[in-house]
């Protein structure tokens, strides 16, 4: 049996650690690709579950149900109306998609109630904030895609997304500030996050 002292040890060895080693490592932001599908909870979404194949229509390798979609809540918030999956590539109707946290992608061929959404379409229609624990480059806020710095923005500020083009986003702050931020990395990856409201899916 463990003596008290042997505990108390282990306790002051624990509280003395650096914070950086106890609190939880970086969640790994998600590579955009080319939009994203919103798979509703109710009706006709992933009701049955959706076959993943290698390739089109070839070599099937698994399926999609609800409970393997990435869980990406503080990114997309959560939500009780829909699920998000982000598309890489398209074929046809055939999407190439993420369909687990590992990263691992498949092809899948959606019911056509489920819209493949464009990311500016997408992001248009939501209210959007910058991500914690980016490098402090990616909350600059430029008069024009990456001149004139004006004032840095922070994630508790959010802002409405006008239009995208390519990495680069204009947005309007809550404090009526118009400029331009990446709303991507150099390597594709994620820097908005957005709020659970309401989005149209027609242009």
């Amino acid at each position: 049996m463990r003596s008290p002292s042997f505990f108390l040890i282990i306790l002051c060895l624990v509280l003395s650690m650096p914070r950086a080693v106890l609190s939880a490592p970086p969640k790994m932001r998600p590579y955009t690709g080319i939009g994203i599908l919103l798979f509703p909870l109710s009706g006709n979404g992933l009701s049955d579950p959706l076959p993943l194949y290698e390739d089109p229509g070839l070599y099937r390798i698994g399926s999609l149900s609800l409970d393997r979609i990435p869980n990406y809540e503080w990114i997309f918030g959560a939500s009780t109306v829909e699920v998000p999956l982000i598309v890489s590539e398209r074929k046809g109707s055939w999407l190439r998609v993420a369909y687990d946290d590992a990263g691992r992608e498949a092809w899948l061929n959606p019911v056509r109630s489920v819209p493949l959404l464009s990311w500016s379409l997408f992001l248009k229609s939501h209210i959007c904030r910058l991500l914690p624990g980016l490098q402090k480059k990616y909350y600059q806020l430029y008069q024009l895609p990456g001149k004139t710095a004006l004032t840095p923005l922070t994630p508790r500020r959010f802002f409405k997304v006008l239009r995208l083009e390519n990495e680069w986003a204009m947005v309007l702050s809550d404090e009526n500030s118009l400029g331009w931020l990446r709303w991507r990395d150099e390597d594709g990856r994620m820097l908005i996050g957005v709020s659970p409201v309401s989005h149209e899916t027609q242009p």
